[in-house]
């Protein structure tokens, strides 16, 4: 918000600061999109928001605005992409030459848009042009309407959340927050699941000092993440929770389609059976006073179909990659079990038998070291017995006696190793499979910790299973998944804990 005050001083019918003093206005610009990228391949020399604190200016709005902020965080492959434009309306007037009106036309302007628009906004915005001149958004490409990649996903949120406070309609921006938009690396490769994991956690460390920075300057925080982006927001929790002074520094965490496993937010390191044990979060509930956790069991990315009309009705409404990933259990469980990248898994493939062949081993080494014991108790001699040890002494044979020292420890070495081997072959296996998406069947409420966070009224599970039928929904929400989700379960959760959309 700017105040702007218009001071005729050379006019001699204004005195100095007399038009100032009776007619001082004010003239409210709609602040800028605030993202901060957080990007491996961000160049601050080529994009200023290539960075992981928020300018003066930023943290002046947020602290004016309501002094809360809501960080959203995109998933899975989602390029960084680009807004697009702002359209005007061009030729219009009257063509004196050829004696008639013009034909006026929307056109693209050179200034990027960075909020939401759609064919009803532009009907309302030329409602009056729109009457006369049926054709007047020919030329504008409603898909490409909203920018590409992660800024198409801003515009939507933001859109969608300021709706869901009630107190804006698209018409009138005095009441309509910004959010903090994080861009990461989600993509680096489309069937690369895994290698995401790793560009998500550097994002979470810097989402950690992005935290940081508002708790320090006294400002609420709400986090939305979705998909993979639970990953960002997870390792940046699990920091958090082991920092003095930032237990519970952000008021809710919003984990909405989380791909990531059940029991991701047990304390116990047990309970993570992923194939590279890397979903170990243990503090990671200490650093949020409520975490919200959004999931549907008709999120075919994230698990299989629950029926055959499912698959059909994602085919007929275009989702075919998700018809796909539904009928083969879910591409989250197909990335998961294989626990390597993509690339990985085609270059050398031998790494998958290998660590699971090292996981069994980890996770069973109790067992194999009490059947071990057991095999020692028996002292069966493993394969050898006395009469294959030489009878001829070393003073009989002097220059044997290093030979037959020798062929001594072979044999207890071999006895050493059968018993091992017995050990390993009668050891009653434990094999853990990775668990299912957190985001398809909700926490997992067989764990006791986590089912303690949830009767102490920390750990929120909503079922959207209702209303939410694909894993990017959210994104073009129908109105019942909007009254239902962001309305009731998101935005009066904010706006009873930090105001968020209180004006």
């Amino acid at each position: 918000m700017n105040a702007r005050a218009f001071v005729p001083t050379a006019s001699p019918v204004f005195r100095p600061g007399c038009f100032k003093k009776r007619y001082q206005f004010k003239v409210r610009h709609l602040f800028p999109p605030v993202i901060v990228n957080l990007r491996e391949d961000a160049n601050p020399a080529l994009d200023s928001n290539a960075r992981d604190h928020l300018r003066p200016e930023e943290i002046r709005y947020f602290k004016e605005n309501g002094n809360n902020v809501v960080i959203f965080i995109h998933g899975f492959n989602v390029e960084y992409g680009q807004y697009s434009h702002h359209v005007e309306l061009s030729q219009w007037g009257f063509d004196t030459i050829r004696n008639r009106p013009m034909e006026p036309k929307i056109i693209y302007s050179s200034r990027p848009a960075n909020t939401y628009r759609d064919l009803g906004v532009l009907k309302n915005q030329y409602a009056h042009w729109q009457v006369e001149n049926p054709n007047l958004f020919n030329d504008i490409a409603m898909a490409d309407l909203n920018g590409t990649g992660a800024h198409a996903w801003y515009l939507h949120m933001e859109d969608n959340l300021n709706r869901a406070t009630g107190q804006f309609d698209r018409t009138n921006y005095q009441k309509y927050s910004r959010m903090i938009h994080l861009a990461w690396s989600g993509d680096v490769f489309a069937l690369d699941y895994m290698a995401a994991e790793t560009t998500a956690n550097k994002a979470g460390f810097g989402l950690v000092r992005l935290v940081d920075q508002l708790v320090s300057e006294g400002i609420s925080v709400n986090i939305i993440a979705h998909s993979l982006g639970n990953r960002v927001l997870l390792v940046a929790m699990n920091i958090l929770g082991q920092m003095p002074g930032r237990h519970e520094s952000i008021a809710h965490a919003f984990m909405w389609q989380p791909a990531v496993p059940d029991t991701a937010l047990s304390n116990d390191p047990e309970k993570d059976t992923s194939v590279l044990r890397n979903w170990n979060f243990v503090h990671a509930h200490r650093a949020a006073k409520k975490i919200v956790v959004l999931y549907s069991s008709q999120d075919n990315i994230l698990g299989p179909y629950q029926d055959k009309d499912s698959r059909r009705e994602d085919w007929e409404a275009g989702q075919h990659g998700e018809a796909r990933s539904g009928q083969i259990g879910g591409i989250y469980r197909i990335a998961t079990s294989a626990g390597v990248p993509g690339t990985q898994l085609f270059y050398a493939p031998w790494s998958v038998s290998a660590l699971y062949a090292r996981n069994l081993l980890k996770d069973n080494l109790p067992k194999i070291e009490q059947a071990l014991y057991e095999e020692i108790a028996k002292d069966t001699n493993g394969l050898f017995n006395e009469s294959h040890i030489p009878i001829w002494p070393p003073k009989v044979l002097p220059a044997l006696g290093a030979l037959i020292y020798l062929c001594h420890m072979s044999r207890e070495l071999a006895d050493d190793a059968m018993k091992t081997f017995r050990a390993l072959a009668r050891a009653d296996y434990e094999v853990k499979k990775p668990r299912p998406a957190m985001g398809y069947g909700g926490p997992a409420m067989e764990d006791r910790f986590m089912r303690r966070l949830y009767s102490d009224g920390k750990l929120i599970p909503v079922d959207q299973s209702r209303w939410l039928f694909d894993h990017s929904g959210m994104k073009i929400p129908s109105d019942l998944l909007f009254e239902k989700v962001y309305k009731e379960e998101i935005v009066e959760r904010m706006k009873r804990s930090t105001g968020f959309g209180s004006f």
